[in-house]
């Protein structure tokens, strides 16, 4: 997303930079008046197209209806340390998400210490049924036993950016559970250099959605919208703390509001 900052002695002549450098239908974002030494205006703009991208990235989709044969299967799939199992317990039982359904969990995650143990911690919480699998054989008798289930959520191991495909068995087993959906679950800490890299590292899982996870650890500025806007996927959410479940938030309002938009945030709500 393509942001600029213009400076001029009035509004009609910054507002003339604006629409040269980005066009006749430059969206203007923020406006402020400068004293001392730089007396005069200070906008922030950008390309309409580009807003209009974002705010289609963050209007919710209507979801499909389930296929009679099986439950939704729904896996996330990120960097470590991005958040994804707190992510899944929240999606699990927050009540605008699936927590409204009959939900299952599985974890892929055998790698990580105490990986399964913390999913089956959030699953007793909830009531939820919960089971592992360490290869494709196993993921497909998991399903089986959670066959009345709406929803089953896929929990994943953390995947770094030198991983090949032939070391990383998480693709294959997906592959074998064909997911409905695969977010992509991104920390609002991550540097925008590094977007591109993580999407390469997880292009072979052929994620369908991003969730930015961890909106609490940075300012609240348009970092958070220009990394929404990187990761060029469909959002429907984003978590801002470890409460589970509540700190799991629909993405428009945190995404839209940095960049003034907070009122076109309902009408993608």
């Amino acid at each position: 997303m393509r942001l600029e900052t213009f400076h001029g002695r009035d509004v009609a002549s910054v507002h003339l930079l604006a629409r040269q450098a980005l066009g006749d239908d430059a969206m203007i974002l923020e406006t402020r008046a400068l004293d001392g030494r730089h007396r005069g205006i200070e906008i922030v703009a950008a390309p309409a197209a580009d807003l209009n991208a974002l705010m289609q990235l963050v209007r919710p989709k209507r979801t499909a209806a389930r296929n009679a044969s099986r439950p939704r299967i729904v896996a996330l799939v990120g960097p470590t340390g991005a958040g994804k199992t707190t992510t899944v317990a929240k999606l699990a039982t927050h009540a605008d998400a699936y927590g409204s359904q009959r939900v299952g969990l599985l974890t892929l995650d055998t790698h990580r210490a105490a990986g399964f143990e913390q999913l089956q911690a959030y699953a007793d919480a909830a009531g939820l049924s919960c089971a592992v699998a360490y290869d494709a054989n196993e993921a497909q008798a998991a399903l089986r036993t959670m066959q009345a289930m709406d929803v089953i959520i896929v929990d994943t191991a953390g995947r770094g950016p030198t991983i090949t495909a032939s070391q990383d068995q998480t693709r294959s087993i997906l592959s074998t559970l064909r997911p409905d959906e695969v977010h992509l679950c991104v920390p609002a800490t991550m540097r925008l250099d590094l977007v591109e890299r993580v999407r390469a590292a997880h292009r072979t899982m052929r994620p369908t959605h991003a969730i930015l996870t961890k909106l609490d650890e940075v300012p609240s500025d348009r970092t958070i919208s220009a990394l929404a806007s990187l990761l060029s996927l469909p959002m429907q959410w984003v978590t801002n703390g470890q409460s589970v479940p509540r700190d799991l938030v629909a993405a428009a309002q945190p995404i839209l509001s940095p960049l003034g938009l907070a009122g076109r945030a309902g009408a993608a709500a």
